[in-house]
């Protein structure tokens, strides 16, 4: 069973266990104790400035950048393994962690970078 569209992994817990339960109530055998893992969390984030996106994508290392396939910037992160989606105005969308820290960490970790390498301005 995939659960998406929840705004936590509190809510995903809560509506996969409603469903658990809806289903053994129609007497559905599922083992007592369900296993239930957060797969990939997605973030979606406005950093509040402009990405310089060309210059990103000659900067930042695990990148890529085909403006005339997709508008953003792929940044592959390793360490937690997410993938970024870099947008010029400022947004970006983080997918592939396992949990909300992941993701933040994540999400800090470019940021970070960003503002290190001048590649964001704001204002």
């Amino acid at each position: 069973m995939v659960c998406t569209g929840a705004k936590s992994e509190k809510h995903a817990y809560i509506a996969l266990n409603n469903v658990i339960n809806l289903l053994r109530s129609k007497n559905i055998q599922i083992k007592n104790d369900a296993d239930i893992m957060i797969q990939n969390v997605v973030t979606a984030v406005n950093l509040g400035g402009k990405i310089l996106i060309e210059e990103a994508a000659t900067k930042l290392p695990r990148s890529m950048y085909e403006p005339d396939q997709f508008p953003g910037l792929i940044h592959r992160q390793l360490n937690p393994k997410t993938v970024m989606l870099l947008f010029a105005s400022g947004k970006l969308i983080c997918t592939g962690g396992k949990s909300s820290e992941q993701a933040f960490n994540a999400i800090h970790q470019i940021h970070s970078m960003l503002e290190e390498k001048k590649l964001i301005s704001y204002g």
